[in-house]
């Protein structure tokens, strides 16, 4: 039986069917500004008390803990546990709200052997049906611009949580001003890197490009607004 979650499903399918969400991803995949959106989405449309859990242990430039006062406003609750150097961190409240069926969960783990780590102590909870290992993946990444970089990262979570299934997702940008073409030729890249082995059908694009895309390709797609800006970054 393939490891691989219905990927002919269409991602914004499995937020209506689906009560907590497990995010994996590299440095760079977008998978925090996707977490998020996913957060806003899922208290939009069910009114529901959602919690984000911030566990993801490398340090990134951007965190969806940075929105935690904003988001509130939403109905979403994001929780996080400070970190002192490289110590890894678990944040509390994360079980029971995996198992409580009145609370939608949304894990932001990051990737890397840190957060095989995190995963492998909820690994008696994440096989459950109402959760989804989402494994976000943008070509255009060092960390994930090779199969074999790709397959690393995954094997190291599927075994720590000894997962049964994983959803991809495809996210391929290049930042805030990425094109309708640099997102179309990033898709084709996942493509020919994952030929052969599984077919991602839902990728996710930026809101502002998602009407030109949507006639470029027959896939699913999940328009995500960007939430993380930095003065720093230049849009």
């Amino acid at each position: 039986m393939s490891i691989f979650y219905e990927m002919d499903k269409d991602f914004g399918d499995l937020l209506k069917e689906k009560k907590n969400f497990l995010f994996i991803g590299e440095a760079g995949s977008g998978k925090s500004e996707i977490v998020l959106n996913v957060a806003a989405k899922l208290a939009e449309q069910t009114g529901a008390k959602v919690q984000v859990f911030d566990m993801d242990q490398s340090k990134p430039l951007y965190r969806s803990r940075d929105m935690k006062d904003a988001f509130a406003q939403k109905g979403v609750e994001i929780n996080y546990q400070l970190q002192f150097l490289d110590a890894p961190t678990v944040v509390g409240g994360v079980a029971e709200s995996l198992m409580n069926k009145d609370v939608y969960t949304v894990l932001d783990i990051g990737g890397g052997h840190n957060a095989s780590r995190v995963v492998g102590v909820y690994a008696h909870l994440l096989k459950d049906d109402d959760t989804v290992p989402v494994y976000v993946i943008n070509p255009y990444r060092p960390w994930t611009k090779s199969l074999k970089a790709i397959d690393e990262t995954m094997s190291d979570i599927v075994t720590a949580a000894r997962l049964n299934r994983i959803y991809i997702l495809g996210n391929p940008n290049l930042g805030y001003q990425t094109s309708a073409e640099e997102f179309m030729e990033g898709l084709a890249r996942l493509d020919e890197m994952l030929g052969g082995i599984v077919t991602v059908g839902s990728f996710v694009v930026r809101d502002e490009i998602f009407d030109e895309v949507k006639n470029m390709t027959d896939r699913h797609l999940f328009p995500i607004e960007l939430f993380l800006t930095y003065s720093w970054v230049d849009r």
